[in-house]
């Protein structure tokens, strides 16, 4: 009885290292698209792509995520980033996760 415990409190432990680990390489994404859209001459389209490219490789296109850019009017480019959250086992969170990335377009400088 207390090892079925302690094996659902290391999954647990698990489950919550992979989402943390999970969200800060999609925000790493996200910030690495808003920088390459914000270079001159690239356009909030390719930021996304590049975003979705670097999804792909570090999660070697097991992860179900889409990304989406946007300009605002005041110069900021925005990276918003919607995936699922990964699961340990049969049991965890079954909820999406939303992040985003910022940068200041250099053209608007």
């Amino acid at each position: 009885m207390v090892a079925v415990l302690i094996i659902m409190i290391a999954l647990m432990i698990v489950q919550a290292a992979l989402i943390v680990h999970t969200r800060n390489t999609l925000v790493d994404a996200a910030v690495q698209g808003a920088r390459h859209a914000s270079l001159v001459g690239s356009s909030p389209q390719d930021g996304a792509e590049r975003t979705e490219r670097l999804i792909d490789e570090r999660f070697a296109g097991g992860l179900d995520a889409e990304a989406t850019a946007v300009q605002d009017p005041d110069g900021v480019i925005r990276v918003r980033v919607s995936a699922t959250l990964p699961l340990v086992g049969l049991f965890g969170p079954n909820a999406a996760m939303t992040v985003q990335g910022r940068a200041i377009d250099e053209a608007s400088w």
